[in-house]
């Protein structure tokens, strides 16, 4: 029951929020760009994409009253994520390196997948650069 109540959840997000991607798989070699993978093509992918700001804070070390507070950097964050349907449905795996393509957005933006997370309903949560 509980997996029937997820994917008609998951069916709605996609609904009201998906868009289409290009997913583009690469390979990576030492000293060289990453070029597209021959063994797994591009596909269209259909995710939700979310971007938000990111605040991290950088520890370090403090002696005495030489403690002045501490350092936060600031940054974006940005994610794609894929319903178990979806993710059942692709032929190759998005993986480390990958690139997606926003097709949707205004002038195509590009993000590199820099960490894949599965989750244990079978969902992927990509996490971009």
């Amino acid at each position: 029951m509980f997996d029937d109540l997820d994917a008609a959840l998951s069916g709605a997000i996609k609904g009201a929020f998906a868009e289409t991607a290009i997913h583009r798989p690469r390979v990576s070699a030492q000293y060289a760009e990453r070029a597209a993978d021959p063994d797994r093509p591009q596909h269209l992918i259909y995710g939700v994409f979310s971007a938000g700001p990111a605040d991290d804070g950088l520890k370090g070390i403090a002696r005495g009253s030489d403690f002045s507070g501490t350092t936060r950097v600031a940054s974006a964050s940005a994610e794609f994520w894929i319903a178990k349907a979806e993710v059942d449905a692709l032929t190759a795996l998005p993986a480390k390196g990958d690139t997606i393509r926003l097709t949707s957005r205004a002038a195509s933006p590009t993000y590199a997948v820099s960490s894949v997370q599965h989750t244990d309903m079978g969902d992927l949560n990509l996490i971009l650069v």
